[in-house]
């Protein structure tokens, strides 16, 4: 069936008006209904959910903006906490008390000069003074008693320093030695006691002070009366041993915090390293002496997270290993700061609750392993499934016009529509629009500079017109090789076992060219030889397909045994590795025209496969395909006749450029669909398939006269 113009006409009708319009606000994942629903489920229901899509559908934007507008209880304020200089606790506070907590501990720790202040208070001195007197009086008590004991036994008591000796004539009675002994040892031991009633009561005094001072926090913050009672603790014991205190060492360390009413965190980390996730410990390295505290504990997006979302990548989760630590996390409900591996024991830090929702995003590939994880579906039991097409209707382009609004973008309501159409095109279906944004916004930042911050239609055309440029160098040359005969393609005339079949090249860019298929055929035994699968230049899906057309000979052709043939095909000049089975419908006419010895038309080209049954099935790149082969026709000239077969469930996806538009509607170039094998055959042979003379009969007749070739040869053998 040749298709004509008003066919293949796709483009949206639009005037050419250059008034700038403006949109309503796209919903959120316009188009995507089936992801939306699953994504509120989960939000409903508080589970963790994964999102799957192909990649640029702008997965992460989107959820970005949809979880921001969603209204949840404010979540508590979480600090670490020391409890001593060893042990950190979590803290949780109601919302907006930490900075509150966190000024009264500042106001706490600069008690320690005021304690130094208090012990130089008068009536603190007098207590001191007393208790110093008390220790004085009953040490000159006991010297003096010594002192009279020696002198009666004649001898005299010194002292220098805080040292006793006796002096006089001959050796020191041991009655005497003795009680020096025993003075001296009660000495020592009662300038220990006073030391120690000393540091009691610089304690008590301290404590006392300090009691007025906690006493009301202890009523405010409730919550963090452990950690208040070490701070006091602290405080105390500098106060009674003078033992420096580093106010670092004290102060909490806040993880989260939020005012009443604010919307839940979001957060979103793209590097999911182990210290990215749950936090680190860091250190202080002087002279070789390893030192940390609870402010150099760092806060992970999972501390961050608290009360909210917390948004990951799961390629991210494999490449970085921390899929395991962060599913153990997960089912434990709880994680700890990483550690340097060289570092010493330190400090003990309390396991941090987990108290939020994940959501993991990437393409299928990413989470393939994953799925395979018992434990996966049952932490992530949403799937939230994004199409990568959305349905071409006209509230889906007015929600793209909104969402490009929504952004910065300026645009006509022309302007609009060719990048729909453009969306279109890239999706290569004509009710279907391409689903990746970040493609059409990228389209879209291109043609706002051409068109001077407008997207018109003009500007949009342009910047596919730039971007096709961009990427032309390779098929420039390409076609250059064909002008000067150094691709062998025909796009004229006929030739017997030839046809142009329509491939894309592998690499980027993909561009569609026609490359020439030829068959030869030969008596021999059911043998059907790909020369690119023997050279190892076949993939597996080109080499079923090779298989498929075996299988539709010996269908077709069973009344004749086995095919007493030996075909040979081969794509020439190729020199790549080949898959698929687009070639599949070129594949078997070109046997079949070697076969039957009739010419085919080189002005048309081939694209689409076939199953055993000789039905026409459809295949991808379409449009790339046939654009391809219509540039060599015109690089080596259009004749008029020049076109292209494609399969009929084709028809759909055919979203052509205007200018081989163009060449259809000026009779330059054709379009034939086909929904079988034999339809093909006729449009390129030129004849019927069946009847007098047609083209079955030739080929029928073929391989009778390859079978008696065949049985004569095997008789001369055999003789």
């Amino acid at each position: 069936m040749k298709l004509s113009y008003e066919a293949l006409e796709w483009r949206t009708l639009h005037d050419n008006s250059s008034d700038v319009v403006s949109f309503p606000p796209a919903p959120p994942f316009f188009g995507q209904e089936r992801a939306r629903a699953a994504l509120e489920l989960a939000l409903r229901g508080g589970f963790h959910a994964y999102l799957v899509g192909p990649s640029s559908l702008g997965k992460h934007e989107a959820l970005l903006a949809y979880l921001s507008t969603q209204t949840v209880e404010t979540p508590p304020d979480l600090l670490y906490v020391p409890l001593s200089e060893r042990k950190v606790a979590v803290l949780t506070l109601p919302s907006g008390q930490e900075t509150h907590l966190a000024d009264a501990v500042e106001n706490l720790l600069l008690e320690v000069s005021r304690l130094d202040e208090l012990f130089r208070q008068g009536s603190f001195l007098r207590e001191k003074t007393q208790l110093e007197a008390r220790f004085k009086e009953a040490r000159e008590q006991q010297l003096a008693s010594l002192q009279q004991e020696a002198q009666e036994a004649g001898f005299a008591l010194s002292q220098s320093g805080e040292r006793l000796e006796f002096t006089g004539p001959g050796p020191v009675p041991a009655e005497l030695s003795a009680r020096l002994e025993e003075v001296t040892l009660g000495s020592l031991a009662a300038a220990a006691e006073l030391e120690v009633a000393l540091r009691r009561l610089r304690r008590d005094w301290a404590l006392h002070y300090l009691n007025n001072r906690f006493e009301p926090l202890f009523q405010r913050f409730p919550q963090a009366r452990s950690y208040l009672e070490a701070l006091r603790g602290r405080l105390a014991r500098y106060a009674e041993t003078g033992e420096p205190l580093d106010p670092a060492q004290w102060r909490p360390n806040l993880l989260t915090s939020s005012s009443s009413g604010s919307p839940p965190p979001i957060v979103y980390e793209p590097y999911a390293t182990a210290p990215r996730l749950f936090g680190r410990l860091d250190y202080v390295v002087e002279r070789g002496v390893w030192s940390t505290n609870v402010s150099l504990i760092r806060p992970g997006a999972v501390h961050r997270a608290q009360g909210g979302y917390l948004i990951l990548d799961a390629l991210s989760l494999k490449r970085e290993g921390t899929w395991e630590a962060f599913k153990r996390a997960l089912r434990n409900g709880q994680v700890e700061p990483v550690t340097e591996p060289q570092a010493p024991a330190s400090l003990e830090v309390e396991p941090f609750p987990i108290q939020m929702q994940v959501m993991l995003v990437g393409n299928q590939e990413a989470f393939e392993s994953l799925e395979e994880d018992p434990a996966f579906s049952e932490l992530f039991r949403i799937r939230v499934e994004f199409s990568p097409t959305l349905p071409a209707t006209p509230e889906n382009m007015m929600a793209l016009g909104g969402w490009l609004q929504a952004q910065g973008f300026q645009m006509t309501h022309s302007g609009l529509i060719r990048l729909y159409d453009e969306a279109r095109r890239s999706a290569e279906q004509r009710d279907r629009m391409d689903a990746r944004l970040i493609e059409t916004r990228a389209l879209a930042e291109e043609a706002a500079v051409l068109g001077e911050g407008i997207l018109s239609a003009e500007a949009v055309e342009q910047a596919v017109l730039a971007r096709d440029h961009r990427s032309f160098l390779s098929e420039e040359e390409f076609l250059r090789a064909v002008r000067e005969g150094v691709w062998s393609l025909r796009t004229t005339g006929r030739a017997v076992g030839e046809v142009n079949s329509l491939v894309v090249v592998e690499a980027a860019p993909y561009w569609g060219r026609p490359a020439r298929l030829t068959a030869r055929a030969a008596p021999g035994r059911d043998h059907l030889v790909s020369i690119d699968r023997e050279a190892g230049l076949g993939g597996q899906i080109f080499h079923k397909a090779v298989l498929t057309l075996a299988g539709y000979l010996r269908g077709r052709y069973i009344e004749s045994g086995p095919l007493p043939a030996t075909v040979s095909l081969a794509f020439e000049q190729s020199y790549v590795s080949i898959d698929g089975d687009s070639a599949g419908l070129a594949e078997l006419v070109a046997v079949l025209s070697a076969i039957g010895n009739f010419p085919l038309r080189q002005d048309l080209a081939v694209t689409g496969a076939v199953d055993q049954t000789g039905k026409v099935l459809a295949v991808g790149a379409i449009n790339a395909k046939v654009e391809g082969f219509f540039r060599v026709c015109q690089a080596l000239g259009l004749s008029g006749s020049q076109g292209v077969i494609l399969p009929r469930a084709n028809i759909p996806n055919l979203t052509l450029r205007a200018e081989v538009l163009e060449a259809v509607r000026a009779g330059q170039f054709h379009i034939y669909a086909v929904e079988t094998a034999e339809q093909a055959l006729e449009l390129l042979a030129g004849a019927r398939m069946e009847g007098f003379r047609g083209l079955q009969e030739r080929i029928k007749a073929s391989l009778e006269e390859f079978a008696k070739l065949e049985e004569g040869h095997k008789e001369e053998n055999e003789s």
